[in-house]
């Protein structure tokens, strides 16, 4: 047995082995290192997550005529028409660069076609636009009167899309057109053979 009187001599020593002990028991950065570790593992997930979320589209853009190397370049849905013009080598020195939208957006399949001094790039883009024997209506870039070559849309769904497109950036799928006001699931089954997405 413990003498008493050994432990009302060293009352000083058995108070701080008591306080150690009650420390040990009590502690709670003991936990911490759990909870930050698991703090630590989320904040990677959500930077992964966020990382994953930020990777641009790519595109393939195919661009033609007086440009310095034409061919075919992978850019990214950020890109403008003169960051693929940079891409390819710019311009030649025949090059009609006034008939070029520079800041144009690109999108996926776009065909950039630069014309020569004096060439009549209207008709050459028209050959090019319609190369493929499909008629539908390109929905990210057409204009309101392209839109209204749309069987069931008439000028309000154009314009509808077109501020929609403007305001939320381009369609990625058929059914994105859902989120426009006044077209529904029923009506996209119906566009579906005449329009391109991209």
């Amino acid at each position: 047995m413990i003498n008493m009187s050994w432990i009302i001599k060293n009352w000083y020593l058995v108070l701080v082995v008591a306080a150690i002990l009650l420390w040990l028991l009590i502690d709670p950065s003991r936990e911490e290192p759990n909870e930050v570790a698991d703090q630590i593992m989320e904040e990677n997930n959500s930077e992964m997550l966020e990382e994953e979320e930020l990777v641009p589209t790519e595109y393939k853009i195919d661009i033609k005529g007086e440009i310095k190397n034409p061919g075919v370049y992978q850019v990214t849905e950020n890109d403008r028409v003169e960051d693929v013009i940079h891409l390819a080598g710019g311009f030649s020195s025949n090059a009609d660069n006034q008939m070029i939208n520079l800041a144009e957006r690109v999108y996926d399949e776009m065909v950039i076609y630069v014309p020569a001094k004096g060439e009549n790039a209207e008709e050459k883009q028209q050959v090019i636009d319609t190369g493929n024997d499909d008629q539908q209506v390109k929905v990210n870039i057409a204009s309101i009167e392209e839109m209204q070559t749309i069987p069931g849309i008439g000028e309000v769904k154009a314009n509808a899309i077109i501020e929609y497109r403007e305001t939320y950036g381009r369609f990625e799928k058929l059914e994105d057109l859902t989120k426009v006001s006044g077209i529904g699931d029923k009506t996209v089954e119906k566009l579906e053979e005449y329009v391109r997405i991209p």
